[in-house]
């Protein structure tokens, strides 16, 4: 079966205009280097560093609980992630397993959500642990972790973990601000610009992991009953963590971080975040003029709160309206940088430049070819396929497929990923056919992976010590078998 090409898929040109008309921005200038040589102690944390979590989302509700305080989004809940990935995420055959989070203000649903990745499990034969499945008690909007979830961080000279908090927006490309056009919506509903449950979705987190908001070393652990009384136990002293609030807006999608202080993001970044100042008057059309002090700032900040000292801001090649970064680039390694190719010749020349920009910064840049691809009811117009969309945990990789009709372009990024990673193992994974995967949204956009000396952390304020997890998790993996 040959591949459906959408034939009617818009020009760059027409998809410049687009943008302009929607947004009412001029396009971006081309792509620049910025930098800043501040000292701070800590540091960004890259996706392909060790996890010990994955944060996913289970939005929706069964069942509208009369006493329920905060509304979940209506309808039957679903992950945005079929249930092999979930599965496959855990690594549970491994000597560190990987614990996932769902955020899920219902915990009746734990026993379905378990029946049903038991079962999956089961029937692709691979190993499932229950106990590494934790529901967070918090319904998001949406199943989008990655562009609401934590940014994590660490501080060198301490040792401490914390996050570094974005304000998540939902808008696309376009210049958002922090008032215009909000300023008489009911802040429930949204502020017109936001999602309210999603954005405190990370602090939601941080709080169910004890850490890295608050400091616990005085709480205590009750170990049962003792001749009729409750014996309590101080729990060893965990390291304080931390949280702090970089005043930006943005979403995760359009954030790439080498673990050594290099970020790279579309300029989307630079329309949606206004100066905290009085004098900038060029708000709906930033000129070029505004857009590099907006750079500035929004580095600034990066320096101060994540240590950033290098960013690559790029012109999105394809005109989407999401203008996201993970939709056709991704950092493999501190050293190594994916980017996509495309069928479309203006669009590749552009992010061939792209490449070359990355190439002449002293990285090793590898190529993967991103084709038209037509989704029935979701595309209008045909996007490209995101293989550059995938999520990076541990030694691992799950990549997004296109399935059936796009079978050489699948087998083509699968080899594009073990020639840039050798050492690591690539899975391939087809979407849900209610959420399949789109050019603007597949795994990386559904999940977010979180540090593994965070959880650890986790778990030993939970009395619990990480060589005890293993030897559990263990029993679990056999049992089910």
């Amino acid at each position: 079966m040959k591949p459906i090409i959408n034939i009617n898929r818009p020009t760059p040109e027409a998809l410049a205009k687009e943008y302009r008309d929607k947004t009412k921005c001029e396009a971006p200038p081309k792509s620049k280097i910025y930098t800043n040589n501040g000292l701070t102690p800590v540091r960004a944390i890259a996706e392909f560093e060790p996890m010990g979590g994955v944060l996913v989302a289970y939005p929706g509700t069964e069942k509208q609980p009369n006493d329920h305080i905060q509304l979940p989004p209506y309808g039957s809940r679903s992950f945005g992630i079929p249930n092999e990935l979930i599965v496959r995420m855990q690594q549970a055959d491994t000597s560190e397993p990987v614990h996932i989070f769902i955020m899920c203000a219902d915990t009746d649903q734990r026993p379905k959500v378990i029946a049903e990745l038991s079962q999956t499990a089961i029937k692709l034969d691979i190993s499932f642990n229950p106990r590494l499945i934790h529901f967070v008690p918090w319904d998001t909007d949406t199943f989008w972790t990655r562009d609401y979830g934590p940014w994590w961080i660490e501080n060198y000279e301490t040792g401490y973990y914390g996050i570094a908090k974005h304000l998540y927006t939902s808008l696309g490309g376009g210049s958002v601000g922090l008032v215009e056009g909000a300023e008489n919506v009911n802040p429930q509903e949204g502020s017109g610009i936001f999602r309210p449950n999603d954005d405190y979705g990370a602090d939601k987190l941080a709080d169910f992991l004890n850490a890295p908001i608050r400091k616990w070393n005085n709480a205590k652990w009750s170990d049962g009953k003792e001749k009729g009384k409750v014996k309590y136990t101080t729990l060893d002293h965990i390291k304080e963590n931390n949280w702090f609030n970089t005043g930006l807006l943005n979403v995760g999608g359009n954030y790439m971080v080498n673990g050594k202080g290099v970020v790279a993001s579309s300029y989307l970044v630079a329309t949606q975040n206004e100066l905290p100042v009085d004098h900038e008057k060029d708000l709906t059309k930033p000129s070029n003029d505004v857009i590099e002090e907006r750079m500035e700032y929004i580095l600034d900040q990066m320096n101060r709160f994540m240590g950033v000292t290098k960013y690559h801001v790029l012109t999105d090649p394809t005109g989407t309206y999401i203008g996201h970064i993970d939709c056709w680039g991704k950092f493999l390694a501190h050293d190594k940088v994916l980017i996509a190719e495309s069928e479309d010749p203006d669009i590749n020349r552009a992010f061939d430049g792209i490449a070359k920009s990355f190439k002449d910064d002293g990285f090793k840049v590898y190529r993967v070819m991103c084709q038209n691809r037509y989704v029935p009811v979701a595309d209008n117009p045909a996007t490209t396929a995101a293989y550059t969309n995938s999520l990076i945990l541990n030694n691992r990789v799950y990549v997004p497929l296109s399935g059936r009709g796009y079978e050489k372009y699948d087998e083509a990024a699968i080899r594009a990923y073990e020639e840039a990673m050798p050492g690591y193992e690539v899975y391939g994974i087809i979407g849900k056919p209610e959420y399949p995967w789109l050019g603007t949204d597949a795994m990386h956009c559904r999940t977010r992976a979180i540090p593994r000396e965070v959880v650890n952390n986790w778990l030993r304020s939970q009395g619990m010590s990480v060589s005890d997890v293993k030897k559990k998790d263990d029993l679990v993996v056999n049992n089910l078998r």
